[in-house]
């Protein structure tokens, strides 16, 4: 299965290629340049954004698990020491749970900003493409 964030592989997509002005035929230009492709940068910010709703479920999922579970353990509790059925793994899970819940919040803000700035820096490489093209269009030469 591939993902947003393999080798790139060469399917047709429009890449974005910044100074892009030809160098064959003579003139300026150096070689390469860089090539972005924004698509791919796309795809992969919106893999992320994915990533953090599944991170979201997953979160669900486990509160449920603990809360039930600790709820389990406390019901047969007698409300003693541990001796007499007092479970304080009860309250070990909750905190746990609580800790748990601390950490996806911090991964999904994590996920929300790369997506972010992947789709901010995507736009960024298309604007600039855009305006080198025109600026390029724009130039005229004594030479036609």
């Amino acid at each position: 299965m591939s993902t947003p964030f393999d080798a790139p592989q060469h399917s047709g997509s429009t890449q974005t290629r910044l100074n892009s002005v030809p160098t064959e035929g003579g003139g300026g230009g150096g070689g390469g340049g860089t090539n972005v492709d924004t698509q791919r940068l796309d795809e992969a910010a919106n893999a992320l954004v994915e990533l953090r709703g599944d991170t979201e479920n997953v979160d669900n999922g486990a509160d449920d698990d603990c809360l039930s579970a600790s709820r389990g353990l406390n019901k047969h509790s007698a409300g003693g020491m541990a001796e007499a059925g007092s479970w304080a793994t009860a309250g070990s899970l909750v905190t746990m749970d609580v800790r748990w819940g601390s950490q996806v919040l911090n991964l999904k803000s994590l996920l929300q900003d790369i997506s972010d700035k992947l789709h901010t820096t995507s736009g960024h490489y298309t604007s600039t493409e855009q305006e080198e093209q025109a600026r390029q269009r724009s130039i005229s030469t004594p030479f036609g």
